[in-house]
């Protein structure tokens, strides 16, 4: 039986009511991605995009809902339940034969078939956004990431390549490499190839385990690459560099613009009558799809250092990435101030940490301020490091050293309060 792909997972969503269609004829440019802006966290299939004869699918991962339903659980079993998948490592079945294998081009012209898109006017760059990179690291397997992919023309992008595992693999190759990048995948395979780990860590594997143990793909001359992908480029870094951006970031800011990798597409494989995937740069799913992998590392960190753990999120308001919540119940003084800390450890790029009780839900940022307003006094609660390496995301760090100040507050209750001192009132009955 084939692994679920991405048309099985629009199916599924399908029959419960959360996929909006859109029939409008749109254009490629900017009205796409002020639709998916304005239509916040839902789940959207345009079905006509001018010029191009496929249909364009969004926010395939946009909330914790569905990315709960991507891997079969309810979104409040979320965090713990990709925590112990990640630590369960599924089989990769290789099929010698995959849909996205029915069209085939050889250094195609990209824009030709392939609705790239225009998604903010400045620099009016043109981008691919949901490129998942499928490498094989010399010592260390296949490693998947997401990558946004800025269109030079032709056959060609400028790649984004963070300092991480594709751009440790870049280096020993003296900036060459070959490639396999996959759209249009299973959103479970997107949550494991936006998973950080170490340089072992199997995307693939993980990915398996989150489908019910196992994933079909193709090897595509030593690089897997999952079955059910709609489209895919192969092709090879050539050791050149290229301006890339500007480009609208994680947080609704500019990013800057930085000579990056050039990428040569020498193959280009669809399925017939392909879904393109887009995200929208600074939109819900990208926040999500940013975030929300994060949590299960800070969720067994946080674990380790304290033993009533109960939820951990990253916040939309930190753009999913630099303010987490944590829920704990405490056991012992000082334990707020300690899963905070575990929490700055396990996710450098976080900014600020609110611990707090367990009757408080850290999905709910008016229930985590009424605890900041009534459990906290500053010179007690808050916990500030300073001069600390920061995200490259966060506008205001020290732009030269990349250092910023983080902070703890814990919001917890005083250790052995009466809870009935603390505790909010139930609404009359």
């Amino acid at each position: 039986m084939a692994s679920p792909d991405l048309r099985s997972f629009l199916d599924q969503q399908e029959t419960a009511g959360r996929v909006w269609r859109i029939a409008d004829e749109l254009e490629p440019d900017y009205q796409v991605a002020r639709r998916i802006h304005d239509a916040g966290a839902r789940l959207l299939l345009f079905e006509r995009v001018r010029g191009y004869g496929s249909a364009v699918i969004a926010n395939l991962a946009a909330s914790r809902e569905l990315c709960a339903a991507a891997v079969g659980v309810a979104p409040a079993k979320l965090v713990a339940h990709l925590a112990a998948a990640a630590a369960t490592a599924g089989r990769i079945e290789v099929r010698s034969e995959a849909p996205f294998m029915a069209n085939r081009e050889q250094r195609p012209d990209v824009i030709r078939t392939v609705p790239l898109m225009r998604f903010f006017p400045r620099g009016e760059r043109i981008y691919a956004t949901a490129g998942v990179i499928c490498v094989r690291h010399p010592q260390h397997g296949v490693n998947l990431s997401y990558h946004r992919m800025m269109y030079l023309g032709g056959n060609r992008f400028a790649v984004r390549v963070c300092p991480r595992h594709l751009h440790q693999i870049l280096e020993l190759g003296g900036g060459r490499a070959e490639i396999a990048a996959a759209l249009g995948l299973h959103p479970a395979i997107g949550i494991a190839a936006a998973t950080s780990g170490g340089p072992d860590f199997d995307e693939l594997r993980f990915a398996a385990s989150l489908l019910g143990g196992s994933l079909d793909c193709v090897d595509l001359d030593g690089v897997l690459v999952p079955a059910g992908a709609e489209l895919v480029w192969r092709g090879r870094f050539t050791g050149e560099l290229a301006d890339e951006g500007p480009f609208v970031d994680l947080t609704g800011t500019y990013d800057s613009v930085r000579r990056q990798p050039v990428l040569e597409v020498t193959e280009q494989l669809w399925r017939d009558n392909f879904l393109y995937q887009v995200i929208l740069p600074g939109g819900s799913e990208h926040r999500v799809l940013m975030g929300v992998p994060q949590e299960p590392r800070i969720y067994r960190a946080v674990q380790n250092a304290v033993a009533g753990l109960r939820a951990v999120a990253l916040t939309p308001g930190g753009c999913g990435w630099l303010h987490a919540v944590i829920a704990i119940e405490q056991r012992a003084p000082g334990q707020g101030k300690n899963a905070g800390l575990a929490a700055l450890a396990a996710h450098p790029s976080l900014k600020r940490v609110v611990v707090v009780d367990t009757d408080i839900d850290v999905d709910d940022p008016t229930a985590v301020e009424w605890a900041i307003a009534t459990r906290v006094q500053p010179d007690r609660d808050l916990v500030v490091v300073t001069g600390a390496h920061g995200s490259s995301l966060d506008p205001s760090r020290d732009p030269v050293a990349e250092t910023t100040a983080k902070w703890v507050i814990d919001a917890t209750r005083p250790f052995g309060a009466r809870d009935e001192e603390y505790a909010r009132v139930a609404p009359p009955t």
